[in-house]
């Protein structure tokens, strides 16, 4: 699933002519709403561990002999164990106070079912935790609502907003769609689909970019003359509605955003494919952030 966080996405809204002034608002208003999605429960800058299953059982808590050790004096000696069973995950707790939702887990509970698209989240006084699974790998995402990242958090640096990198941009369909290949910072290559291409042009040359399908929007991965020095060396990413009747989108690189490694080593980015890279250099949206 490429899902990263619904407040970069772009809102139902009614077509209207667009000025200067109401463009910034309108950008002004999604940033506002991103800095809050990163802020929030399931926000990025929450994360303070990603730990992969590498057998059967394995223990969580701070004794070094465990399987998943956790770097945190405030975290418990001993959480408990997640246990694989096939391709199920049973979590046996080993301290009271865990909960799932608002029943308190005293017993071995089931934690993860990818068939039946179930995760629930594990909650401990400040902390969060879900089990996730990458291709072939199956971990454990751990959160701390109270981290000293949020707390410091301070924005991100972007470029000047300019209607100039606001695009009426034309969608090719692949017809069928078609299958490319992502790979993530894990290493993992996947298929995923491509509706087709969506087209604009700039300076007398015409770009185009693969755009994937996220429910009822478009997702774009993309890396440009800018990746790598004032953004993100790992490209950026772009929500935007689907085509109108006439095959129209809007594409609006003032609304460029940071992949969440860029927040956290504890994220499993995808990466832009190789044809969209584009040699141009996108001066618009967020720049890099951070180290």
């Amino acid at each position: 699933m490429l899902l990263l966080t619904t407040a970069c996405k772009e809102p139902e809204v009614e077509n209207f002519f667009i000025t200067k002034e109401n463009h910034e608002t309108d950008i002004e208003n999604w940033y506002n709403n991103r800095i809050s999605s990163l802020k929030s429960e399931n926000g990025w800058l929450n994360l303070v561990g990603l730990y992969w299953f590498e057998q059967d059982s394995n223990r969580l808590g701070r004794n070094e002999e465990f399987e998943l050790l956790v770097d945190d004096e405030s975290f418990p000696e001993f959480f408990g164990t997640f246990e694989k069973v096939g391709k199920q995950v049973y979590f046996n707790p080993e301290i009271d106070g865990i909960k799932i939702g608002d029943e308190l887990i005293t017993e071995k509970v089931l934690v993860f079912d990818p068939e039946n698209d179930f995760s629930p989240t594990i909650t401990y006084g400040t902390y969060r935790m879900s089990v996730l699974q990458r291709s072939d790998l199956v971990g454990l995402r751990l959160r701390n609502v109270e981290s000293g990242l949020i707390k410091d958090f301070q924005g991100i640096d972007r470029f000047p907003v300019n209607m100039e990198w606001r695009f009426e941009a034309r969608l090719i369909p692949y017809e069928p769609a078609k299958e490319i290949p992502i790979s993530n910072v894990l290493g993992q290559t996947y298929p995923a689909q491509a509706l087709g291409k969506v087209s604009f042009g700039y300076q007398g040359r015409v770009y185009s970019l693969d755009a994937l399908e996220e429910g009822d929007q478009l997702f774009l991965i993309f890396a440009d003359g800018t990746s790598g020095a004032e953004t993100y060396g790992g490209g950026r990413y772009l929500y935007t509605q689907k085509a109108d009747e006439n095959g129209i989108v809007i594409l609006d690189f003032n609304k460029a955003f940071n992949p969440p490694c860029v927040f956290t080593p504890f994220a499993t980015c995808p990466l832009p494919p190789r044809q969209n890279i584009l040699e141009l250099a996108i001066e618009a949206g967020e720049k890099n952030w951070g180290k």
